[in-house]
């Protein structure tokens, strides 16, 4: 059976372009507040709200949601909803910008700025096993300067970059 990934938030080309970043050894389910336009419905789309996602339990093998958390009233409810959909060794890929960016207080869209601690928490508290993308510091040594460095880079760059891994 192929892998499914639910990408939310990809863009409608009816006022946002439409720019998925599914991996291509995945079959993909995008879900949006809009429709889309009609040269994208050759494709799987779901039109609902990410905080309460209209699917059963255990669906998918990802959820990518790049750019999305900031714009949503409850944050905290989609990474629920998004771990409730994911398989038992499902993935949660999270992007947003981070709160010391222009980007993030620019866009009169965003109502939440987030910190890598709070999107940590946000995860965790959700059942999931957050972990940073980056691998900036992973070869630096003394090892005990490793995690520290990897935080500060985390907290320079526009982009927070975050995963999860389901916890069954």
């Amino acid at each position: 059976m192929a892998s499914l990934a639910l990408e939310v938030g990809v863009g409608t080309n009816n006022g946002y372009d439409f720019r998925p970043r599914t991996p291509v050894n995945y079959t993909p389910v995008f879900l949006d507040v809009q429709r889309p336009s009609e040269e994208l419905l050759e494709w799987s789309w779901v039109i609902g709200d990410a905080q309460y996602l209209p699917f059963r339990s255990d669906v998918f093998d990802m959820v990518l949601a790049h750019h999305v958390v900031e714009h949503l009233e409850r944050p905290g409810r989609f990474i629920r909803e998004a771990y409730r959909v994911l398989r038992g060794d499902g993935m949660l890929d999270l992007r947003t910008p981070n709160f010391l960016s222009l980007n993030a207080e620019a866009d009169p869209t965003h109502r939440h700025r987030f910190s890598f601690i709070r999107l940590y928490r946000l995860l965790k508290r959700a059942g999931f096993n957050p972990t940073l993308e980056y691998a900036a510091a992973s070869k630096i040594r003394p090892r005990i300067l490793r995690k520290p460095i990897h935080l500060l880079l985390n907290l320079l760059p526009e982009e927070l970059r975050i995963r999860g891994a389901k916890i069954p």
